[in-house]
Formats: C-alpha cells, sequence, structure tokens
C-alpha cells in the first residue's frame, strides 16, 4: 500500500514519462510495479486538437502476499495470491494545453489461500483515480482490497482514498488520505 506521499511522485513521474513519450516519440517504456503478463496494448487517438494514450496491462498475482492489519490490532493471516489484476490507464491532452489521466484496476480470478490456515480467500483488489494539469495538478484516488474466507465467513477490507493539489512548482497545497480498516475475523 503506497501513501499519498509516495503516490504523488510516483503520479507524476507516470504522467510525465507518458508525456514525454508521446511528445518526443520515444519508445522507451516505463518499468510497471508489478511484472505483465502479457504485451502491454497501447492506443493513440486524435480528434478535435486532443489526443489521447490508453495504455493497458495485464499483472500476474502469482508468487505475491497480502495482508490486512486493523486499527484495533487485529489481522488477516498473510494471504498468498493467484490471479490477475487488469491496468487502464489513459492521458488525454486537449487543445488547451490541459492533461487528465485516469486509471481503474480490477481483479481478473484473483484469489487467496491463507498461508496458516490453507482457506480459500475470495479477493477484491479495485484502483480508480483521475488526475488534471493545467496550471497545476489535482487528483483523486480511491484504492478497495478485500478478503473473505470462503469456509469461515472471516472478512478484512481495507480503503484508502485521497485528494491532493499541487501548484505549478509541485508544491502540495492539499494533501488528504483517508484509511478505513475492516476485521470481522
Amino acid at each position: 500500500m503506497l501513501s499519498s506521499t509516495t503516490r504523488i511522485p510516483l503520479l507524476v513521474t507516470a504522467v510525465a514519462a507518458v508525456v514525454i513519450a508521446a511528445c518526443d516519440g520515444s519508445a522507451t517504456p516505463t518499468a510497471p510495479a508489478r511484472s505483465a503478463t502479457g504485451a502491454p496494448t497501447r492506443a493513440l487517438a486524435s480528434a478535435g486538437g486532443a489526443d489521447r494514450i490508453v495504455d493497458e496491462n495485464v499483472y500476474d498475482m502469482s508468487d505475491t502476499f497480502t495482508a490486512i492489519v486493523c486499527d484495533d490490532g487485529t489481522q488477516s493471516e498473510l494471504i498468498a495470491l493467484e490471479g490477475q489484476i487488469y491496468e487502464r490507464f489513459i492521458v488525454q491532452f486537449n487543445s488547451a494545453n490541459g492533461t487528465h489521466a485516469f486509471y481503474h484496476t480490477m481483479p481478473i480470478g484473483l484469489r487467496g489461500t491463507g498461508t496458516e490456515s490453507g482457506e480459500e480467500f475470495r479477493v477484491k483488489e479495485q484502483e480508480h483515480g483521475s488526475f488534471h494539469q493545467a496550471l497545476g495538478l489535482e487528483g483523486t484516488y480511491r484504492q478497495v482490497i478485500k478478503l473473505e474466507s470462503r469456509t469461515s465467513k472471516r472478512a478484512f477490507s481495507l480503503v484508502v482514498r485521497g485528494h491532493y493539489t499541487m501548484t505549478p512548482n509541485w508544491d502540495v497545497v492539499v494533501e488528504r488520505e483517508k484509511v478505513t480498516t475492516v476485521c470481522d475475523g
């Protein structure tokens, strides 16, 4: 889980890399956070003075682990993940030199197994965000991770919501993040 302090510079770097690659025609890819399981799909469209780049990837989550720790000290066991995460990242450049970026993820056959109990867990991992840049940078994001045991019905969830605003000099003006955890197990 990335905090907003970490997420903002990563986002700025990702948007800047896409903008630079789109502007200079460079085909140098940026490294994804997780290894992609197939060739990414990238499309470039242009209409009415605006350009749009769509980048789609599928990441294999096998051999990764997750756990959720709640505020009251309870926690899930370590869960070994299997399955994939689909990610779609869209960057739009408008005729007024503004940039808008959107991303969305969703699970594909994502499931988990408790490393201690061997229980099967349903896993939901979903993120989305939108970011706008004109005279500064403004963005919001939301990440949801839910783990639910199929047999004992133990359930753990983590929701992170955030918003930030930055000046054209990249100074953070507003930075809010709310983390909510629920442990029922």
